[in-house]
């Protein structure tokens, strides 16, 4: 019997465990990415009457699987990644060379963007725990490397799903184990509340 598991791994400078409420809001948040991005390209009447269709027959295909009760939660999952992966395949042949390079442009435009966000946050971290120049230098580098890592596992496409959620949760750990070995025991309960805190203040917001 097929069972919904409410969790997900969500990536970017950290990969965190969410909660129901948190997937939703990520989804919507990704949901509206997606389509400013799509926004951006100026797609013509041709492909965008394309992309409907394939997100028509993406849709019918989750429907049916969703109602597939014969399999196993991993295939399942299998299924659903596959057909993720097969969605983004469909999207990239309807773009032109052109649009092609836009895309790159708009996502390294959004990456610096998130590293800006990134610097700021950790500028509040310095103050809040009172870190030395050489903690946050570690620090940076510590989240550089894992996000060099992060890329590499989500750019990696011979990598099977449960390969690639194992590889970023090892990512994951090894990024809170650096921590550790960072900041004092009292920085580092400190910082643990500070992320909780936070999470508690988007969750507010978004209810």
């Amino acid at each position: 019997m097929k069972k919904i598991v409410v969790s997900v791994i969500a990536f970017g400078c950290f990969i965190l465990s969410a909660t129901a409420q948190d997937k939703m809001d990520r989804h919507d948040h990704l949901h509206h990415q997606r389509e400013m991005v799509i926004k951006q390209l100026n797609l013509t009447p041709d492909q965008q009457k394309q992309l409907d269709a394939n997100r028509a027959n993406f849709k019918t295909q989750m429907i049916a699987l969703n109602k597939d009760e014969s399999i196993t939660v991993k295939e399942y999952r299998d299924k659903k990644y596959a057909l993720r992966k097969e969605q983004k395949e469909d999207f990239m042949k309807l773009l032109t060379p052109d649009q092609k390079t836009k895309l790159i442009q708009i996502r390294q435009d959004m990456k610096a963007k998130a590293d800006t966000m990134a610097i700021k946050r950790l500028d509040r971290m310095k103050l809040k725990l009172n870190l030395s120049n050489e903690q946050i230098a570690t620090i940076k580098a510590n989240r550089q490397a894992a996000r060099s890592k992060i890329e590499a596992v989500m750019q990696n496409d011979s990598l099977s799903r449960t390969d690639k959620q194992a590889q970023l949760v090892a990512i994951r750990d090894a990024n809170k184990d650096s921590m550790k070995t960072v900041l004092t025991a009292d920085q580092y309960n400190k910082w643990e509340d500070m992320k909780k805190q936070r999470m508690e203040r988007m969750n507010g917001i978004a209810q």
